[in-house]
């Protein structure tokens, strides 16, 4: 769109040089095969030429042949020949027909080309903006989405940069850069910019264009949602060399672009004021969700301190009460009955305060692994010995199978060991009495995603590549896990009642947290963690680290 008028008038000159060559080239051929007593077939032929070149050229070109043609035709056809004077009524009758004809077959082939035109033009422009929504819709995140819109607007507009500025909800005078194409350098926005335009568009509502001497010009257009202002497009276009150089001016802005570039600027203004008002929902439906997601965790926070607290207070309380009746003479099977009611409730609200920390630490993003090489048979070995000793896998023999030959992995001992340790007492759990537990340590390679280097390869953002590492399996022998339920065991506070179907009339006891820390701990060692169903009833918890760094 960039120097409309320009390309029309050499367009329109060149339709005129080339339908003079056509009316000479017409006319020596006509007049060497002596086609004088032919009048009406010269007629003709100068108007099928007429009509090529207002057709091709549009109705100025077509005119200035049909009068070219009518010289011609008056000229070396009429008599008396090699003269413009008419004797007779008949080659006026002649004269005027042609002209007629011509001038008409001018219009409507014109009118015809202009159609065409126009339709390519709207074809282009429906196709642009499909290419706008493409970019609305294929994104579901507001930054990326935005920035497919004002590439698409740069590329359609033949723009040389384009940038997008929009208000906050927050701050809805204030305007940020949001998306920019090309990128906007460290340096800054181009030399053609200008932030008091941008406010002033902004402020009053209305595009601003104006022409920058030896640059080009620049379109300030504001995005629009009923009467409030989204933010403002800006689009600078290069000036093409044949145009004059001329110093802005505000009050001969409407000169600076032709009405068809302003209405095409102003539909693709509308359409990005789309895209921003789609990006504020977005934005604020994930304000909204991730709200409605922190009350409901704080509810079951609550309702999970109310009753996990709560039944080991009530129990150390009771012994206490027992162990400060004067009146009472204890035996000592009693006391050391009291005395370990006392030492299992307080390590359970040992283990629950813990598991809180934790939790809090992974939610903030500051648990950060302290890794040094370490074998993990060795830790799943010693895991299992503890909870031996404090009798949590009495009723469960476990049966452990280390492949050999395995590698040293950069790990966090003491969190890997937790995990190890919380997905042994998640297996008790939900195992019958006297069921084994299986645990296997083997070598392992999975698909990780991992970022492209700076410059590694220009275009794309991730790669993903097989890493070798060493997986952790610790399979149970319960009734499994519902297929509804599999995706959500890692969550916060997501409890899985026993049997096939889920939340049945007694739950197992527990807080939620363990499965929750062991994924926030995994992650953060770029691992993975997941679950499956066992074949032949059960289910398997495996992880897996890798033994490089990713």
């Amino acid at each position: 769109m960039v120097g409309e008028k320009a390309k029309k008038t050499k367009k329109e000159l060149v339709g005129f040089l080339t339908g003079t060559l056509g009316i000479a080239l017409a006319t020596a051929i006509l007049k060497f095969f002596e086609f004088e007593q032919f009048l009406y077939n010269v007629a003709l032929v100068f108007i099928l030429v007429v009509l090529l070149i207002a057709s091709r050229f549009g109705l100025w070109p077509g005119i200035a042949v049909s009068i070219l043609g009518l010289l011609s035709l008056n000229y070396f056809f009429i008599t008396p020949f090699g003269t413009l004077y008419i004797d007779s009524a008949a080659g006026v009758v002649a004269v005027v027909s042609f002209l007629v004809a011509a001038i008409i077959t001018s219009e409507i082939a014109a009118h015809a080309r202009r159609n065409t035109e126009q339709a390519k033009l709207g074809q282009q422009e429906t196709s642009a903006l499909n290419q706008v929504n493409v970019a609305v819709l294929g994104e579901a995140q507001p930054a990326p989405m935005l920035q497919q819109v004002v590439r698409q607007v740069t590329q359609n507009s033949e723009a040389g940069f384009a940038a997008l500025y929009t208000a906050t909800p927050d701050q809805p005078d204030q305007l940020t850069l949001n998306a920019s194409y090309p990128e906007v350098p460290a340096a800054g926005p181009p030399p053609s910019f200008s932030s008091a335009l941008v406010d002033s568009s902004f402020n009053r509502k209305e595009p601003i264009y104006a022409r920058l001497e030896g640059q080009g010009r620049t379109a300030y257009l504001p995005l629009l949602r009923g009467e409030q202002a989204l933010g403002v497009l800006f689009v600078f276009l290069k000036e093409p060399k044949e145009t004059t150089k001329r110093k802005p001016s505000a009050e001969k802005e409407k000169e600076v672009f032709e009405p068809q570039e302003r209405r095409w600027f102003q539909i693709l203004a509308n359409q990005a004021a789309l895209a921003v008002d789609h990006a504020n929902l977005i934005a604020e439906n994930a304000l909204v969700a991730s709200l409605k997601e922190t009350d409901r965790l704080k509810s079951m926070l609550l309702g999970l301190v109310s009753h996990e607290l709560r039944t080991p207070i009530t129990a150390i309380k009771t012994a206490v009460a027992g162990l400060k009746d004067a009146g009472t003479e204890l035996e000592p099977d009693e006391l050391t009955e009291y005395v370990e009611i006392i030492d299992q409730e307080s390590d359970r609200l040992s283990r629950l305060i813990s598991n809180l920390l934790d939790l809090s630490r992974i939610e903030a993003g500051r648990l950060v692994p302290q890794k040094g090489l370490y074998f993990l048979p060795e830790i799943v070995g010693q895991t299992i010995d503890r909870l031996t000793r404090a009798n949590a896998l009495a009723h469960h023999p476990v049966e452990a199978c280390f492949e050999d030959d395995l590698p040293l992995v950069p790990l966090d001992y003491l969190q890997i060991e937790q995990v190890v340790s919380n997905l042994l007492e998640n297996a008790v759990k939900y195992s019958p009495v006297n069921k084994p537990i299986s645990v296997e340590v083997c070598q392992a390679s999975r698909f990780v995603t991992t970022p492209f280097q700076p410059g590694e390869r220009p275009g794309e953002t991730e790669k993903t590549e097989r890493v070798p590492g060493v997986m952790v399996e610790i399979a149970d022998r319960g009734s499994g896990i519902p297929e509804t339920e599999l995706g959500h065991i890692f969550e916060k506070f997501y409890r899985v009642a026993p049997g096939r179907e889920a939340r049945l009339t007694n739950p197992v006891p527990g807080s939620g947290l363990g499965l929750a820390i062991c994924k926030g701990i995994i992650e953060a060692h770029s691992g993975q963690i997941w679950a499956e169903n066992r074949q032949g009833g059960g289910s398997i918890f495996s992880f897996w680290l890798p033994i490089r760094s990713v």
